[in-house]
């Protein structure tokens, strides 16, 4: 019966020592920057300009691809289906 009060007691105690305010993370030198309240400044993402007819080409670009995968994905969804309703009436039927 004490067996298993130690064994739950040691548990615990394991549990305990993984508390992320125990367990050292990445670097040491960089455990104060994990517990921060405040976050560093970020940098402003700075983006190409481009002209419009150059953007129009290029959104033109990405719509033509999306539909091009959104068709290729209709075409693999029929082929499968056509597939598994072959050999399910092939299993079926014997």
């Amino acid at each position: 019966m004490s067996g298993s009060i130690q064994d739950m007691n040691n548990r615990v105690n394991q549990n305990r020592s993984l508390q992320p305010s125990n367990r050292s993370r990445f670097k040491d030198h960089l455990r104060q920057n994990i517990y921060k309240d405040t976050l560093p400044p970020t940098t402003k993402l700075s983006f190409k300009k481009v002209s419009e007819i150059e953007l129009n080409r290029i959104k033109g670009k990405i719509r033509l691809r999306a539909l091009k995968d959104k068709n290729r994905n209709t075409i693999y969804l029929i082929a499968i289906v056509l597939v598994l309703l072959i050999a399910g009436l092939f299993l079926f039927k014997y």
